[in-house]
């Protein structure tokens, strides 16, 4: 009994040391990973809770399976013990490790992005652009075609409204006509304006947008 008591006894040192050691590497590499991922400050506290909360939850559990969960004092020798022969042995190589593995995904995503902006983004601005060239033109030649028009026929509008405005005057007035008009042609260039500006504030957001994610993306110095 007393020798797989000891053995129990060692179990749980060597169970202990693993566990201290491995809070080490999880520490480490949750520290480079919010460097290089630029976490923002307030979230850090947040971050160290969950940390401690998993990592005593998983000493627990390795201590259950070294002792059935009994607290000794070789427990916590044991976790200083992995900590600090990690923290002297391995704590640098994992740093760098870690700091390599997440540069190498951020360079990956980077290149995925810029990939999805080649093959999609360019040729679908360049499309619109040149449907929008398109647009101006043909709008261009309307616009001078209808004031050609107009040119052209201004003589028989005037005889026009020379023949009927003593009719047409009247009503025109009676009916308020001249206040719809101007009602309705401001109501229009109140929805252009309105058209205008939520697309300059998707514009911008877009653009804030792939900035935050090329400052999240680009590699720390």
């Amino acid at each position: 009994m007393s020798h797989l008591s000891l053995y129990s006894q060692w179990m749980t040192l060597f169970f202990m040391t693993v566990s201290g050691a491995t809070l080490g590497v999880v520490y480490d590499s949750y520290r480079v990973v919010a460097h290089q991922l630029r976490f923002p400050r307030w979230s850090l506290p947040l971050f160290d809770v969950v940390y401690w909360l998993a990592a005593t939850w998983f000493v627990f559990q390795m201590l259950v399976k070294g002792n059935q969960g009994e607290l000794r004092f070789y427990i916590f020798l044991g976790l200083a013990i992995g900590a600090y022969a990690y923290y002297l042995l391995l704590s640098k190589a994992t740093v760098s490790i870690a700091t390599w593995i997440v540069q190498a995904a951020k360079a990956v995503v980077t290149f995925l992005l810029r990939t999805l902006y080649v093959v999609i983004i360019v040729p679908i601005k360049t499309l619109g652009l040149f449907l929008l060239a398109i647009a101006r033109f043909v709008l261009r030649i309307a616009i001078f075609l209808g004031k050609l028009v107009l040119k052209c026929t201004q003589p028989l509008w005037w005889l026009v409204r020379w023949l009927f405005a003593p009719l047409v005057v009247p009503l025109w007035n009676r009916w308020g006509m001249t206040e719809r008009v101007v009602r309705w042609w401001t109501g229009l260039l109140r929805r252009i304006q309105a058209v205008s500006d939520g697309y300059k504030r998707v514009k911008n957001q877009w653009r804030v947008l792939l900035n935050k994610i090329w400052k999240w993306i680009r590699p720390t110095k």
